[in-house]
């Protein structure tokens, strides 16, 4: 005869279901510790004036994939250099700075290897003159009106890449 069933059987039931449930969520998890990942890359950006050859401090270094999506944004650290840990592929890398024209290069990074590229800043046909004659006054200056320029800047490249 079959009997009626118990409570403590649907209990077992529903106990077993969660076991199992719980083991293939593990072995799920743990495959994704063992699928190797690729290990990042870096990209290494030194920016220069093209005139002077002197480092362009200040200059805001966007990494971009070829379909020009935003990856990251670097900043140069107190070598003068800017530098990112980035993952593996091709990227588009844009330079700006205000009072120079922009620049744009192509970079492949590869897995556990530092690209580094030059970029030669040219200065923008007005500030040229400007610059010339500011640099034996302002010998590397990094003042407030510096920091203003280059956040109003940044400000900018922001509203226009949002579309206002």
């Amino acid at each position: 005869m079959v009997g009626k069933p118990s409570m403590s059987t649907l209990q077992s039931a529903v106990a077993l279901l969660a076991g199992l449930t719980s083991i293939g969520g593990a072995l799920y998890s743990a495959a994704g510790y063992v699928r190797s990942t690729p290990a990042p890359g870096q990209i290494v950006a030194v920016v220069r004036d093209a005139s002077t050859q002197e480092p362009v401090h200040g200059a805001v270094v966007e990494v971009l994939t070829p379909e020009n999506t935003l990856v990251t944004t670097m900043t140069e650290g107190d070598d003068g250099l800017a530098r990112r840990a980035i993952a593996p592929g091709s990227y588009r890398v844009h330079v700006a700075h205000p009072g120079f024209v922009d620049a744009a290069r192509e970079v492949r990074v590869d897995s556990d290897e530092a690209t580094e590229m030059r970029v030669m800043l040219e200065h923008t046909p007005a500030t040229a003159h400007a610059t010339a004659r500011t640099r034996s006054a302002d010998q590397g200056s990094h003042g407030p009106a510096r920091v203003i320029d280059r956040s109003v800047s940044a400000g900018r490249r922001l509203l226009s890449r949002l579309g206002f």
